[in-house]
């Protein structure tokens, strides 16, 4: 890939990632001024990713299969109308139906935006090319949610809606740019002896134990740290910042050394593990100071395993058929956000919003724990990179 294309793929990384963030971080503050329990809160942001199961296989064989470039046109042009219309639905199940239609547009994008990036960065330096897509990743990451907390508290979240619509539409504008990847012919069937090799069985394990995490995060964070620790929506956002900041410094160096690890899964393990532990600890927290100290070690562990999880599936699945089968690992992730969204909301109503952060941590360090006693006796030695 030419220097142009790595960088047109970071900067409509970085938007997607800063319009989500910009806005799903403080879309639990309004559905709760809405007048919404948490379980319905729950219930919604969890179908934000749920939408994505029910589609995003048959269009990631369908990327693979016709053209993956025109599968994020697609995706661009649903997430632009979600934008567009959280800015006038109010009613809760019009919100559900204007939340799936956003949460396919989302795994459109980012689910064959890597795909398609996997397909062409070639064989060498994998980590540290991965790295790179994730710097835009993680930088949108921490602007976004600063950029939405300002926005939310001097003009209101109907200023920051318009924003992100107008933002994604400059996406959907980069996604005409991106190099299309040639089809190929194949059988479906080589999709199901792909999901046969053991690896690959122990990382959509690995994938769902990362996604149930990002489900209690994603309908629990905000709340906690405005109900529990008092922060304004700015604070919250300087909170996301400092996160995404600190994750996209340490990414390249990560990358590097993912490049050299001694075993699969390793780093994966170790992410969780580090993770997991302060998940738990989040709950504790009583101070601005004192959260972040937590959530930055907390993402760290969080980089580690995302960036392995890129690294392996370019590793375990043959490029001609990365799209469908990044599209089973998506449905995975999805669906443990679902599952614990809707469970974290359903907690949150009975004891208070820092038992799903203790129950999650907890359930993540002991698969961690399993995951590290298996790489100790060998189990994926023989695969390196």
């Amino acid at each position: 890939m030419k220097r142009r294309e790595y960088i047109l793929f970071i900067f409509a990384n970085f938007l997607y990632f800063f319009t989500f963030w910009m806005v799903i971080a403080y879309l639990p503050l309004l559905f709760h001024a809405y007048g919404f329990t948490d379980t319905q809160i729950g219930f919604v942001i969890g179908l934000n990713s749920l939408s994505s199961i029910i589609l995003v296989f048959p269009l990631g064989v369908f990327s693979d299969y016709f053209s993956p470039k025109k599968i994020v046109v697609f995706g661009a042009i649903c997430y632009s109308a979600y934008f567009l219309l959280l800015a006038v639905v109010k009613d809760f199940y019009f919100i559900c139906a204007v939340v799936f239609l956003g949460g396919l547009g989302a795994a459109s994008i980012s689910i064959i935006l890597i795909s398609l990036y996997l397909k062409l960065i070639g064989e060498n330096n994998r980590g540290k090319k991965v790295a790179v897509m994730h710097l835009g990743c993680y930088l949108g990451f921490g602007a976004g949610p600063l950029a939405g907390g300002y926005l939310y508290e001097i003009v209101g979240p109907i200023t920051m809606f318009n924003c992100a619509f107008a933002l994604s539409v400059g996406l959907l504008l980069l996604t005409f740019f991106l190099r299309d990847y040639p089809p190929v012919v194949f059988s479906f069937k080589d999709y199901k002896k792909d999901m046969k090799d053991p690896k690959v069985l122990f990382l959509i394990a690995a994938v769902f134990m990362l996604g149930t995490h990002f489900g209690v995060e994603q309908s629990s964070f905000s709340l906690f740290i405005k109900n529990n620790i008092g922060l304004h929506n700015t604070e919250i956002g300087l909170v996301f910042f400092a996160l995404g900041l600190w994750m996209g410094v340490l990414v390249p160096f990560a990358g590097k050394i993912l490049d050299r690890r001694p075993a699969a899964f390793l780093f994966f393990a170790l992410g969780l593990f580090v993770s997991s532990i302060f998940q738990v600890l989040t709950a504790y927290t009583t101070t601005f100071t004192n959260l972040l100290i937590i959530r930055l070690i907390h993402t760290f562990g969080d980089m580690l395993a995302i960036l392995e999880m890129d690294v392996l599936t370019s590793l375990f699945f043959p490029a001609k058929r990365l799209g469908g089968n990044s599209g089973i690992l998506f449905c995975v992730r999805t669906s443990a956000i679902f599952l614990c969204a809707y469970l974290s909301g359903y907690l949150n109503d009975i004891g208070g919003y820092r038992v799903s952060f203790i129950v999650n941590g907890i359930m993540v360090l002991l698969f961690s724990l399993w995951a590290l006693l298996l790489i100790r006796k060998g189990y994926f030695n023989t695969q390196k990179t």
